[in-house]
This record gives structure tokens, sequence and C-alpha cells, in this order.
């Protein structure tokens, strides 16, 4: 997570020239971090369950996750993310790829996780 932190912390700082890179950075992981969950809570409770989706879960989980990525990343921890650069596999072009295939699965969640949630309910919830 620290170096997925890193290259949306640069991101922000140097391609958008956030005034707050560090709090805009942990907003939009706690966004779509707190999004894919739903998604996932609402694919488990419907297929397992057969139950109907409370919309407003989704506010607790969105605020579960930027409060656990607020902590998580404390003002240390986020200084110490920047200092040292970390990177996976030694490799700045593979941790770029794999923060953009991060990022993609999780922001497309918004997309199919509405379609697969009515087709489970549909299909599976009759």
């Amino acid at each position: 997570m620290d170096v997925i932190y890193y290259y949306c912390f640069l991101f922000y700082k140097k391609i958008l020239k956030e005034d707050e890179p560090h709090a805009t950075t942990i907003w939009a992981l706690g966004f779509v971090e707190g999004y894919f969950l739903k998604i996932i809570s609402d694919i488990v409770i419907i297929r397992f369950f057969c139950s109907n989706i409370i919309k407003y879960t989704f506010f607790p989980i969105i605020g579960i996750t930027l409060l656990l990525n607020y902590v998580y990343f404390g003002k240390s921890k986020r200084s110490r993310i920047v200092r040292e650069k970390p990177i996976f596999f030694d490799s700045n072009k593979m941790s770029i790829i794999l923060t953009i295939i991060f990022f993609t699965i999780l922001i497309s969640s918004m997309f199919w996780g509405g379609f697969y949630t009515k087709y489970l309910l549909e299909n599976y919830c009759n």
C-alpha cells in the first residue's frame, strides 16, 4: 500500500499540482477502497443471503476506509514513504503499471458493480 500511496501522492503533487497532495491522496485511496468494499459486500450479501441492499451502508464504509487510511498513513508514515520512495520489484515502470492497474480495477467497480449485483438479484433471488 505504501507504493500505491507514493505514486498517488506523486500524481497529485506533480501532475495535478494540488495544494495538499497528502490529504488528497488519503481521500482518493479511502474513497476507491471504500467503494470497492461496498461492491464486494453487496455481491456477497446478494449471492449468499438474497437480501436487499441497504443504500446507506455506502457512507459508513467510506467513512471507515477514510479513517483507516488517515490512521495508517499518519504524518510520520507519510513523510517516511515520500523520503524512501518505495517501488515494486525494484522497477519504477512496474510500480507505475501496478498502481494504474490497482486504480483501474477499483474505479471500474463503479461501473460493473451495479450491473453484476442486478444480474445476481435477477438470477439467484427469485
